[in-house]
């Protein structure tokens, strides 16, 4: 994949996985060191032809971090008593 297609996949998984909580309680379950299950998972949801491989899934590591940070201080800026949208920013950068 290159770097647009990276970036392109990590948005919509991040917007699914912020929008479908039974998906989000699939993530939850899957372990995040097993990069052939998180693979399957994002190919599996977004519907892609080729499963993402462990340097595709590294680059998108690194996206998916920027964008819940940035949504983490522009909800703080917002509104800094917004609990459940920083909580679920919070809970995704833990795993």
């Amino acid at each position: 994949m290159n770097d647009v297609a990276q970036r392109a996949v990590a948005a919509g998984f991040l917007h699914a996985l912020q929008t479908t909580p039974a998906l989000f309680d699939q993530w939850m379950k899957t372990a995040k060191d097993d990069t052939a299950a998180i693979g399957a998972l994002v190919a599996r949801t977004l519907g892609l032809a080729q499963v993402p491989n462990a340097d595709d899934l590294h680059a998108m590591a690194h996206y998916v971090d920027s964008s819940l940070q940035e949504q983490v201080r522009s909800v703080q800026a917002a509104n800094p008593s917004a609990p459940n949208h920083v909580g679920f920013i919070v809970a995704m950068q833990a795993s």
